[in-house]
């Protein structure tokens, strides 16, 4: 019996092993091989659509994009999404996992219908709330001059783009972060909780000390998945705002889409997703370092 357990221990530890060194290298497995690819093809080439032939260009590309005075908008307007996003989900998502850990009367139709919104599609959403934000026939507009409060350029304002923008997403990606958060609540020992309030622990301090604690790799993994999610968010920009007004609302994906598809430049846009596969790693390094991944 021990002589047949032996490669069965054997295999166990090897796949620990593989999956050890799949995490302490999870930057080089999931950014090289887009990187790779994009420099090989078109990130060193003038390639664009509609002049014929190609040719080697070096790090023009690059020098190109550093000397652009529109990098410097671009990329504050990427980390404006991406940061306000993936913080503002977050926290309104465990909001919301704890109150639906919470037994009330018709509990289950509410966790049923709060997850109505990832199973809408992303343009429909963008519209829909490009319509209430309608300066004319919105009903923000509506209800905020039924209050006598002034009714903002919400699209046509370069301070308020981003803004409407990150408030547009939270209608899917609140719920995501709440599904995913909800189950690792579930994952709580409630014995941990009920001794930490014996010793006089307050609700806060339970929660802090004990089921945040516990739903730690969660959480890790929340973060990580809504920040990625968001480096790549696309449609609600291009649909509320367009990028506008002027660049004000304008980051590395949709600057990626003007400049390679609209104006037919692929070899600079690769250069410009290359910056985006490097913002992207070295904001989830960051993000490994920072954030504790173990219960």
């Amino acid at each position: 019996m021990a002589t047949d357990a032996a490669p069965d221990v054997r295999a166990r530890n090897a796949g620990a092993r593989v999956r050890a060194y799949i995490d302490r290298h999870f930057l080089a497995f999931a950014s090289w091989p887009a990187l790779i690819v994009m420099l090989a093809v078109t990130g060193f080439t003038n390639y664009n659509l509609v002049q014929p032939g190609w040719r080697f260009i070096g790090f023009a590309n690059f020098v190109e994009l550093w000397h652009d005075p529109q990098t410097p908008q671009i990329i504050f307007n990427t980390f404006y999404i991406v940061i306000g996003l993936t913080v503002l989900s977050t926290a309104l998502g465990l909001l919301l996992a704890l109150l639906m850990r919470t037994a009330f009367p018709g509990i289950r139709i509410v966790r049923t219908l709060y997850t109505l919104p990832i199973m809408t599609a992303g343009i429909v959403v963008a519209i829909t709330w490009r319509a209430m934000f309608n300066n004319e026939a919105g009903w923000i507009d509506y209800f905020l001059q039924t209050l006598h409060i002034p009714q903002p350029l919400w699209l046509g304002d370069p301070h308020l783009a981003i803004p409407v923008v990150v408030i547009a997403s939270l209608w899917t990606a609140v719920p995501f972060q709440a599904i995913l958060l909800f189950a690792g609540l579930l994952t709580v020992p409630r014995e941990l909780q009920q001794a930490a309030e014996v010793d006089g622990a307050s609700p806060f301090r339970v929660f802090w000390h004990v089921t945040l604690v516990h739903i730690r790799p969660v959480f890790f993994i929340v973060v990580l998945l809504r920040l990625i999610d968001a480096f790549r968010l696309f449609e609600q920009i291009q649909e509320l705002t367009t990028g506008g007004p002027g660049i004000a609302s304008t980051p590395f994906s949709l600057q990626i889409y003007d400049t390679g598809l609209l104006y037919s430049r692929l070899g600079y846009a690769a250069a410009m997703g290359v910056v985006l596969v490097l913002l992207v790693a070295l904001t989830v390094g960051i993000i490994f370092l920072i954030l504790p991944r173990r219960s």
